[in-house]
């Protein structure tokens, strides 16, 4: 037990990371090398659809190594592609700091070595609470991932509830894949015809709503068919939510601390996800399910909020 909770300790430490500092670096580069804005939705849409056809394709490897050398295997194999990974980002990925004229940083201070951690901090907090869009950009994707994390505990649950003869979970698992692509390919689509991410944001969240909502009444009245073409749809929404949030987040996130306030997000997220299943023992899945859709109408207000253009922040005015 004591291995398992250092391995949680490491899992959520490479989280942070994998959700931020790719993101981070990526947009950096982006603004630096002078490319047109519109490519980087775009970049975003092609990169999530790719995520779509590498977990496809995981799934299937893991069940294959897992049928050759038992439940560990997967894991073993993880390995190969975490060092080929480091071995890419190594050899390709250039450093960079994020804007250092918005830190006051330069190279009569250090600035190779960039701002300080407790800097860097500071000002990503402060940001959050002068800035109100980045703080409502903040609370959508706090309240949707919460959404999400809590469905994608609570799925296979509700579903075998409802089976209990059991189904194919690997194959259920590809669908919501497919679907994913579907989400991601839509999301390119609406770029390329110009649409506001704002707007879409706004139509989205809507639909995750609509269909978390649906998953909630069709387990309470257990109807399979209803659920899982919820189930799908969502996931759906997932595949469009993730090239989109990463979209508003190049817009509105200050460069310079960027990757620090993407992980504040993250606090209210598991927030969310610790306090639901805390309650699961009197929540049950069909109240997990209702929270998850409670979380998506309220994500929905907050971007209703900043389409609407919320008061410019302090930080902004000055």
């Amino acid at each position: 037990l004591p291995l398992l909770l250092l391995g949680r300790v490491a899992g959520g430490l490479g989280t942070s990371l994998l959700f931020s500092a790719p993101e981070a670096w990526l947009i950096s580069e982006h603004q630096r090398s002078g490319f047109a804005p519109n490519w980087l939705s775009q970049t975003f849409g092609l990169a999530y659809f790719g995520d779509s056809l590498v977990a496809i394709a995981a799934g299937q490897l893991a069940g294959a190594a897992a049928a050759a050398r038992g439940p560990v295997a997967p894991f073993e194999l993880s390995v190969v592609f975490l060092a080929l990974g480091a071995l890419c980002v190594g050899a390709t990925w250039g450093e960079n700091r994020g804007d250092a004229a918005a830190t006051g940083d330069d190279d009569s201070n250090g600035g190779d070595q960039g701002p300080s951690g407790g800097t860097l901090i500071r000002e990503a907090v402060q940001t959050l609470v002068s800035d109100r869009r980045v703080a409502l950009v903040g609370a959508v994707q706090a309240l949707f991932e919460g959404a999400m994390y809590v469905f994608v505990l609570q799925w296979v649950p509700a579903l075998r509830a409802l089976l209990p003869g059991g189904f194919p979970t690997g194959k259920v698992f590809s669908c919501f894949m497919v679907a994913c692509m579907i989400g991601s390919s839509s999301f390119g689509a609406l770029m390329q015809r110009g649409a506001a991410p704002e707007g879409v944001m706004t139509g989205l969240l809507l639909a995750a709503a609509t269909a978390m909502g649906t998953a909630t009444l069709a387990y309470r009245g257990a109807l399979v068919a209803p659920l899982l073409a919820a189930f799908l749809a969502f996931e759906a929404c997932v595949g469009c939510y993730f090239p989109l949030i990463s979209t508003l987040r190049g817009k509105y996130l200050p460069d310079a601390c960027r990757g620090v306030i993407m992980n504040l997000f993250g606090i209210p997220l598991n927030l969310i996800v610790v306090a639901v299943f805390l309650s699961l023992g009197r929540l049950g899945t069909v109240g997990a399910l209702a929270c998850s859709a409670s979380a998506l109408v309220c994500a929905l207000g907050a971007m209703t909020a900043l389409r609407l253009g919320g008061k410019p922040g302090r930080a902004e005015a000055a």
